[in-house]
């Protein structure tokens, strides 16, 4: 039996790296594919078929002026069978487009793209440029919204660098036709490159969004709860001290152990007296941390008392979200990184140099990299329930320290996930 324990996996939050426990990696990617890939590849679809229409037309419109021929309908033939079968299979494999998949869609495409150009060789003078090839490009616009979006804008920058390429060619007999033949090369990208823009941007946002509603479920978790992360730790930890029971039970492991098993008997004794020590004093914002991938990195959480599991549901929930704020946003050299710390207040503290003399806890929160005139307003009301703050600023940091009331924390009427997705609505 070999341990499947991986101590990169089970790093607590406090380093650099970070990999997504599984249930909330499977979460995301569920939350994801539905919202940010199937959803907006329908929209992509439908504006890639008005442009292909709107190409059609175009090579109607311009068809009695090829010389005697097939002309230009062969490629148009070509790119329907192209598109039915690339549609087809992409709803076979449940809307997903596989590498493989797309390198034959890419090739596939090469052949009307082959067929216009040749077709329309030679023909800008009078006008002709060509259609089916810059009609090619609007089907990458669903593609690029079904997987990953580098691809699609290369394989139609290469497509339109052809058509760029043609019209360049045929400047001696076009004259200044050229420009006509240039405005289809950019007529063919633009809108692949429109499309990849708004993917970038919707996947980021519902990158952000699920990211928060997943980690959001620490702040109503008791003080010394376990989170996401190390409850999967725990588990492993448990399977595999488990397997190596049974195995010595059973007889097919030998005592005294042999060097490998009591190696792996001693890794799985260290990590357990590790997390029992860690549980005593991981909160709920240090399993936040851990388990964001946008917090992960960019915050760091000074509390070896664990004095955050003293903060009320809605107190944890204005920290979190205001953090969640402070981290998004970007300097013009690094994103912002935040250092939270956690004090008791009480004993010899001079109560009258408090702003707030009925407070029992003092949070600070350091930050660098970010002005405070470019954090979001949402993040100043979320510090509002959670307690009473001074802030002192600089031209690239700022540091804000807050004073809780744990035993009489304000309750808001709207949650601050609630307000922001009602303010970005409107």
């Amino acid at each position: 039996m070999t341990g499947g324990f991986d101590e990169a996996t089970v790093t607590a939050g406090r380093d650099r790296s970070f990999r997504r426990p599984a249930r909330s990696a499977r979460a995301a990617v569920d939350a994801y594919g539905s919202h940010g890939g199937t959803r907006l590849a329908l929209g992509a679809a439908v504006a890639a078929g008005i442009l292909v229409v709107a190409h059609l037309v175009h090579a109607i419109a311009i068809a009695p002026y090829f010389p005697p021929g097939p002309g230009a309908w062969p490629a148009w033939i070509a790119l329907v069978v192209v598109a039915a079968g690339g549609a087809a299979a992409i709803a076979a494999l449940s809307l997903r487009v596989p590498d493989w998949l797309f390198a034959v869609i890419v090739v596939a495409l090469a052949v009307p793209v082959g067929l216009d150009v040749v077709a329309t060789a030679g023909l800008l003078h009078v006008g002709v440029t060509p259609t089916a090839a810059p009609a090619a490009a609007m089907l990458l616009m669903p593609v690029a919204a079904l997987r990953g979006t580098t691809a699609p804008l290369a394989a139609a920058s290469a497509l339109a660098a052809v058509l760029a390429g043609e019209a360049v060619l045929q400047l001696p007999s076009a004259d200044r036709n050229v420009v006509l033949g240039l405005a289809v090369a950019g007529a063919a990208l633009l809108p692949v490159v429109l499309t990849v823009t708004t993917v970038r941007g919707f996947r980021r946002v519902a990158r952000r969004e699920v990211d928060l509603s997943l980690v959001q479920s620490t702040v109503a978790t008791p003080r010394s709860a376990v989170g996401m992360r190390a409850s999967e730790e725990l588990a492993q930890l448990d399977y595999d001290a488990e397997a190596l029971l049974e195995d010595v039970g059973a007889g097919r492991v030998a005592i005294p152990l042999p060097p490998d098993k009591a190696e792996l008997a001693g890794r799985l004794a260290a990590r357990l007296r590790i997390r029992l020590i860690e549980g005593r004093t991981d909160t709920w914002l240090r399993h936040a941390v851990a388990e964001s991938a946008y917090l992960s990195g960019r915050v760091d959480v000074t509390d070896p008392n664990g004095f955050a599991g003293k903060l009320a549901p809605s107190q944890r929930e204005g920290l979190l979200f205001a953090l969640w704020l402070i981290v998004g946003e970007r300097s013009r050299r690094e994103p912002a990184q935040a250092t939270v710390g956690f004090s008791e207040l009480g004993g010899p503290v001079d109560r009258a140099t408090r702003h707030d003399p009925l407070a029992d806890l003092a949070i600070s929160i350091a930050v660098s990299g970010v002005a405070a005139r470019h954090l979001d307003p949402a993040m100043w009301d979320a510090l509002e329930s959670v307690g009473t703050h001074r802030t002192s600023a600089g031209p690239e940091h700022l540091r804000i320290d807050i004073l809780c009331r744990t035993d009489h924390p304000p309750r808001p009427t709207t949650t601050m996930l609630e307000r922001s997705l009602r303010t970005r609505g409107t």
